[in-house]
């Protein structure tokens, strides 16, 4: 796992989480704008980072792993928390342990425990890594996640070049880890700022997460993207992600 930092020299520290199948350099162009004002740890999750051979293990190791290397880095109080998809679980997951805080967390179409029986989330599980295998092999079925219309296609290539370097066991892990990963019963009571944003195209695919987030955590202020789908903003639309990023500070 590598922290990829910029704009050491500022005062003001931005954690970013990508999301599973991806790479932190997802957000490239959101950081070359956001150095300037911040402090940026941009988190290559293990099992997608092309650095250091690192298999994934689980949502709760990684967490704790982020967790260590903050703390070592004398990093316990973090302005600004984004995690992407699988990176919002990371992230609510990291504030949990509660040795690490942060003023403002934003989830963006973060993912959360599901409870699913173990039939279907074993057959979940089949399918989810099944499609893997062929996107490993096959650019053109990422097309049908993440259409041409709708995606930078050097965003989706960086996705694919991800997908193509992680190893079946890392993606069993993954895949299994974001379904069930544990979180308290309770969430630590913390004075911090939560968003959770999701794209209109995507609202009914985070039905369940919003439920969660809604029972587990207090005060979160939901904001729907108009016309966006998962991922869409924050890797199409860097100058307005930097903007919504600055105001909370």
């Amino acid at each position: 796992m590598t922290f990829h930092e910029f704009g050491k020299e500022n005062e003001k520290v931005l954690l970013m989480i990508h999301g599973a199948c991806m790479s932190w350099r997802n957000f490239k162009e959101n950081i070359r704008l956001l150095r300037k004002d911040f402090h940026v740890i941009a988190v290559a999750v293990p099992g997608h980072d092309l650095l250091e051979f690192d298999e994934f293990t689980s949502i709760e190791n990684v967490a704790k792993r982020i967790e260590n290397k903050l703390l070592e880095m004398d990093l316990s109080d973090i302005d600004v928390i984004y995690g992407f998809s699988m990176g919002g679980g990371i992230a609510i997951r990291l504030l949990a342990y509660n040795k690490v805080h942060a003023k403002n967390v934003i989830l963006d179409g973060g993912i959360t425990p599901k409870n699913y029986g173990k039939t279907f989330a074993k057959a979940k599980l089949w399918a989810d890594v099944t499609f893997k295998k062929l996107e490993k092999k096959s650019r053109g079925l990422m097309s049908l996640i993440f259409p041409d219309d709708e995606y930078d296609e050097k965003q989706v290539d960086l996705m694919h070049g991800i997908i193509r370097c992680m190893s079946v066991s890392s993606i069993k892990r993954l895949y299994s880890s974001m379904d069930s990963f544990h979180m308290p019963d309770e969430f630590p009571l913390m004075d911090t700022y939560f968003e959770y944003w999701y794209g209109s195209g995507e609202k009914q695919f985070r039905e369940a997460d919003i439920k969660y987030i809604k029972e587990h955590i207090p005060n979160v202020r939901f904001r729907q993207i108009p016309d966006m789908e998962h991922g869409q903003y924050v890797m199409g639309y860097p100058k307005y992600f930097a903007r919504q990023i600055r105001k909370l500070v």
